[in-house]
């Protein structure tokens, strides 16, 4: 598979026991690792010393400024680096690497492709699946697309959709607004089944606080 122009993008908060697994899984399917970009958003533990032995590249926070901001940050370096296509991948090794196969198989018929968790209604916490279910119908409502799983970090991205859209969100929500603007400008959106893997990592979701910031974005969508 030629893995040239594609790259990944890791936003890492507090990884330091994952983060070498998640870059090392990349490396193995065949990501180059000047291709591999890891986004430290303000950790608190030794994730950037760590990553900064691994030989990727990386983009270091002062302070935690959240998933959207490290997301944006990755994007624009991948842009500037002339990466054409990245996939995107959390730091705590809940997605299986190997499971790419499903998104390059899509390459080329979608701009965005996301992965969609089997069995998330039994292995994903009831406050977190309740608010899963709300975004999904929410966005599903604003972007006129189907979304199955539109909160799942593990996902393709054509980066030409930013030629068109900006993004401006800086925490969990960057994920919904993505869909949203990338739907609207025509941009084709696709899902795919992968795996739903949950470990002793601690969530850095706030049920309460991250749904109302998405309301106060979808408001916001209504107007426009």
């Amino acid at each position: 598979m030629d893995l040239r122009n594609i790259g990944a993008v890791i936003p890492a908060y507090n990884a330091e026991k994952t983060i070498v697994s998640v870059i090392d899984d990349l490396v193995d399917y065949g990501f180059r690792r000047d291709n591999v970009i890891v986004v430290n958003d303000g950790s608190s533990d030794r994730t950037g010393e760590i990553v900064n032995r691994q030989g990727v590249i990386l983009l270091n926070h002062e302070k935690n400024l959240g998933k959207g901001a490290a997301l944006r940050n990755g994007f624009e370096n991948a842009r500037k680096r002339n990466i054409k296509k990245v996939v995107v991948v959390d730091a705590d090794a809940q997605h299986r690497v190997s499971e790419i196969d499903a998104f390059m198989e899509l390459n080329g018929r979608h701009d965005v492709i996301i992965g969609a968790r089997k069995d998330i209604t039994k292995s994903m916490p009831l406050d977190r699946l309740l608010t899963n279910r709300t975004v999904n119908l929410v966005v599903s409502l604003l972007s006129g697309v189907r979304t199955t799983d539109v909160q799942c970090g593990f996902r393709y991205v054509d980066l030409k959709i930013f030629d068109e859209i900006e993004l401006k969100t800086n925490r969990y929500q960057i994920e919904s607004e993505m869909v949203i603007k990338a739907a609207r400008k025509k941009f084709k959106i696709g899902f795919v089944p992968v795996s739903t893997i949950y470990g002793s990592e601690k969530s850095h979701i706030n049920p309460l606080v991250d749904t109302v910031r998405f309301i106060n974005m979808a408001v916001r969508f209504l107007w426009h």
